[in-house]
């Protein structure tokens, strides 16, 4: 556990059985002193502050001076710092370490995983009210999870603990960017994004060496390679190719390997690699990254073996740049400019990105202003029973001041929450040096001042990355539409299990809850695969759920449970 965390904030009477359990996962001791106890692994850099806080992970400057608080910089971080008689934990906003609290002993128990919690507190207990919304509300990651008692310190978030009572306080917000808006073209934005970018690249890149880059050959992870190279950094990149002519993006990931005068690997991916019921190698507090994804995973491990690399890649960019797809920049540029020949030229641009004539363009805008701005996280109601599911999100702590913005730029905002939801979830990114360079601060910051109009500025989706990184990269690459996937080698292990998957469904223990609509699982399993027809991914997503309460419940703990306080 080279990269683990666990600390205590509380009364020396329990910090013995702390230490005893960092002792056993060899983590070593940070801080021992007064109300806190605070164990790592040997992998999590930290330093303390010139305000005297203890920080865990990666700070920049954001103005070039040097940090003297954790509020002075961005990165990826957990701060650690005395609070009157008490502690508080800052998390770095977007990134930083993940860590997990509960009351534990008349104090505060933290883990940035499920493992060191175990000889501490045991008998976890499933929160059935998570697992229902899980089901309906996809990549909805609030500080709920899936362990009644067990909450995470969201991104931006403050854990405050008065020696009596732990509280949260919200330090970041991205609605406050939001209403920064530059009111000016692609021309004009391109150079800032571009600059910012390779700083933060640079920053991330500058001290770490045996670099990997994930390269898809898309848009997003291209941008990252190209940043890279722009910042001057050492690094290798691997592709991941299906057999199938869906998910081969060589052609594309060797031009820009070869752009940029880095070795590429090419890393095969097989329908064998892919196990849909197979328990997840890791249990957290909430469900891992989907089963169809485990190949990639296995394709990763097979190229990289056992080395420590720092593996970088384009997660994000589709979110933070934008990729909306639909007419709602064109309402967002009627409500600011009226509905006069700008907001027509916004009009014309969603049309043609999305292959529409204005005329159906013009339908679908005119059906979206009917329906108004949709109030609440998108709900997904397939194979679950109506009556069983709940009508409403868990809150978040970014829910206050959407409403005051247009769809456009909430869409923005929910995308960005969705892609945080999965940072920390696929199995190869375990106990490994993760960078998400387009999830930097510094570049979220400013994509979410840009107005929703200009990315599709010239009917091109991602408009100002684009221009930002189009000298910088192969033109078949930086002005692609298309995308590369892995429907074909999903549908076969899909096909290949299905039987599988009907038992561990209708048998499972989310049927045994009355989750399921078990007669639509079963009538959809039974039927053959139309073309097109990728209605069973929703299945799968369900079956991950399912694996995962299995899996929680199979940890086979004794005793007190996770929301009993014990004193």
């Amino acid at each position: 556990m080279k990269r683990a965390l666990l600390a205590y904030l509380g009364h020396e009477g329990a910090a013995g059985a702390v230490a005893a359990v960092a002792a056993r996962l060899e983590l070593r001791g940070l801080f021992e002193g007064p109300g806190l106890h605070l164990f790592a692994g040997d992998r999590v850099a930290h330093r303390v502050m010139p305000d005297g806080a203890i920080l865990l992970g990666d700070i920049f400057s954001a103005t070039g001076a040097a940090c003297h608080s954790p509020l002075d910089g961005w990165g990826s971080f957990l701060a650690f710092g005395r609070e009157g008689r008490g502690w508080r934990i800052d998390r770095a906003p977007l990134t930083g370490l993940p860590l997990y609290w509960m009351r534990w002993r008349g104090g505060t128990l933290c883990a940035s995983r499920l493992e060191p919690l175990i000889g501490l507190v045991d008998a976890p207990r499933i929160d059935w009210d998570f697992a229902a919304q899980a089901l309906v509300y996809s990549n909805l990651r609030t500080e709920r999870t899936g362990i009644v008692g067990l909450r995470e310190l969201q991104p931006g978030m403050r854990l405050l603990w008065d020696g009596d009572e732990p509280r949260t306080d919200m330090l970041w917000s991205p609605w406050e960017h939001v209403g920064k808006v530059r009111s000016a073209g692609v021309a004009e934005l391109a150079p800032e994004l571009e600059t910012r970018l390779i700083g933060a690249t640079r920053s991330w890149s500058s001290a770490r060496s045996n670099i990997m880059l994930e390269l898809s050959g898309g848009l997003d992870s291209s941008i990252v390679a190209a940043a890279l190279a722009g910042a001057g950094a050492d690094f290798t990149a691997v592709n991941f190719v299906t057999q199938g002519a869906d998910g081969d993006e060589r052609p594309y990931a060797q031009a820009v390997a070869s752009h940029c005068g880095i070795e590429l690997i090419e890393a095969e991916l097989t329908s064998s690699d892919l196990d849909l019921v197979a328990a997840p190698a890791i249990v957290g507090p909430r469900p891992g990254a989907y089963a169809v994804l485990r190949g990639i995973d296995h394709a990763f491990e097979r190229a990289v073996g056992g080395r420590d690399v720092s593996v970088f890649g384009g997660i994000g960019g589709d979110n933070i740049f934008s990729f909306d797809g639909s007419v709602l920049p064109f309402l967002d540029a009627a409500r600011t400019y009226g509905l006069g020949r700008r907001a027509f030229e916004v009009l014309r641009d969603v049309a043609r990105g999305g292959g529409a004539t204005l005329w159906d363009a013009s339908r679908l805008a005119w059906q979206a202003w009917r329906r108004g701005p949709r109030d609440g996280w998108r709900r997904e109601t397939e194979f679950v029973r109506q009556e069983a599911i709940p009508s409403s999100p868990f809150a978040h702590p970014w829910d206050e001041g959407a409403r005051e913005h247009a769809q456009a730029k909430r869409n923005h905002v929910e995308a960005m929450r969705r892609i945080l939801d999965f940072v920390d979830r696929p199995l190869r990114w375990a106990d490994r040096d993760v960078v998400a360079p387009l999830l930097s601060q510094p570049v979220v910051e400013y994509c979410l001042s840009v107005p929703s109009w200009t990315w599709i500025e010239g009917g091109r989706d991602r408009a100002v990355a684009r221009a930002a990184f189009a000298r910088r990269l192969p033109p078949e690459v930086v002005w692609r539409r298309g995308k590369g996937r892995i429907e074909s080698l999903a549908t076969r292990a899909y096909l290949r299990q299905r039987s599988e998957i009907r038992d561990l469904l209708l048998e499972g223990r989310l049927a045994a809850q009355g989750l399921l609509d078990r007669v639509a699982v079963e009538d959809y399993l039974a039927r053959d695969l139309a073309d097109g027809d990728f209605l069973y991914f929703r299945l799968l997503e369900i079956a991950d759920v399912e694996l995962w309460v299995r899996s929680v419940e199979g940890l086979g703990w004794a005793g007190a449970s996770f929301d009993q306080r014990a004193y």
